[in-house]
């Protein structure tokens, strides 16, 4: 273990102290946080090319208040790939588990107890309606109960109501698609721990109908869709919706098939709004209409390198017409993000008419 990585944990130590809950102790988390270092090579790796995000991570325990020790299976430390601008890093991130979730959540006081199961086409599954806790049956002996179906979550308050989240497959491997390791490999929990992840995702979910007594647990919640590249919850206090006029001009350009634009809108705004937009369409279209986008974002991305490979040529080659008559075919954002992306300083002259 390096004793740089060693010196860098010990500097979360007055942070780390400050805001920990009592049951957290700060030379055991470091302990485990060293365990879970020395045991995954890929981990260790991503800490000494971004020892920031390892700092940040080790504070966060204490921020959530949930252990890192193996044994607890609370929270961990993992590896993740994660794009800024055009490159992508490797960076150490905490993840809770979906056991730290509930911890939480009865620890608060407002829940008694919460139950997550996945459920498959040979079982038997019965809503039976707000207040009330659904029926759930099947043969547990049974190796194959069928096709995957969908989840639910409840818990139980003090007051004696079940609170209930059901979400349906097409849900949550929506959700899964949204994984940067998934996207990119099909790899990573989604492939090895399909029925956790799908668990943890509906108490994410049931989270949001939770009586709010416990803002550790709005934390635990808000990383671990944050690392899993899911949308931010509605109750989330940074989230970035999309407002009326993004939605409306999203539509525009997907009726238009417009891929410039589309590519030029989808970079300039935020990440978090721009998943929100991926998933705003209506059920049963959702598949549809997140096809176009992709395809035109695609499009889009090779029309811009080529207009500014077309602008840079004619700069180059002192052909001012040229240069304009693509410019001229430009919106002022596409521009814009053109100068940002390598469009030559003799092309941009030529535009400025100097």
């Amino acid at each position: 273990m390096s004793n740089e990585l060693i010196e860098l944990i010990d500097k979360a130590q007055d942070k780390f102290c400050q805001v920990a809950p009592k049951a957290i102790k700060y030379e055991a988390e470091k302990s485990f946080a060293i365990q879970h270092l020395s045991n995954n090579g890929y981990l260790m790796k991503a800490a000494m090319e971004n020892k920031a995000s390892l700092l940040q991570a080790v504070t966060n325990v204490a921020a959530i208040g949930l252990s890192l020790n193996p044994a607890e299976k609370q929270a961990y430390l993992i590896p993740r790939n994660v794009k800024e601008g055009n490159q992508w890093k490797t960076k150490v991130f905490l993840e809770p588990s979906y056991m730290g979730l509930i911890k939480l959540a009865t620890d608060s006081g407002s829940i008694e107890w919460v139950q997550a199961d996945c459920v498959y086409s040979d079982d038997t599954f019965i809503d039976n309606g707000v207040g009330s806790k659904p029926t759930h049956t099947y043969n547990a002996f049974k190796k194959d109960r069928g096709e995957f179906v969908g989840v639910y979550c409840v818990a139980k308050t003090h007051t004696g109501d079940y609170l209930t989240s059901i979400m349906d497959a097409e849900s949550i491997h929506s959700i899964r698609d949204r994984s940067e390791a998934y996207k990119r490999s099909q790899s990573g929990p989604w492939v090895s721990d399909f029925k956790e992840m799908a668990k943890k995702t509906c108490i994410r979910n049931a989270f949001k109908t939770w009586p709010r007594t416990n803002e550790r647990l709005a934390e635990a919640v808000h990383l671990s869709n944050e690392n899993e590249g899911f949308e931010p919850m509605l109750t989330s206090p940074d989230i970035k919706d999309y407002t009326a006029d993004q939605k409306s001009y999203y539509d525009q350009l997907i009726e238009k098939s417009d891929a410039l634009e589309m590519y030029v809108f989808l970079t300039n705004i935020e990440e978090t709004v721009r998943n929100n937009l991926y998933h705003s369409f209506e059920k049963g279209t959702k598949g549809k209409y997140q096809q176009i986008v992709d395809s035109l974002y695609k499009s889009g991305f090779s029309v811009f390198e080529d207009c500014i490979q077309s602008i840079n040529d004619g700069a180059a080659s002192n052909d001012d017409l040229a240069v304009m008559e693509v410019y001229e075919s430009l919106s002022n954002d596409c521009y814009a993000l053109m100068v940002d992306r390598g469009l030559s300083e003799e092309a941009q002259a030529i535009i400025k008419g100097e």
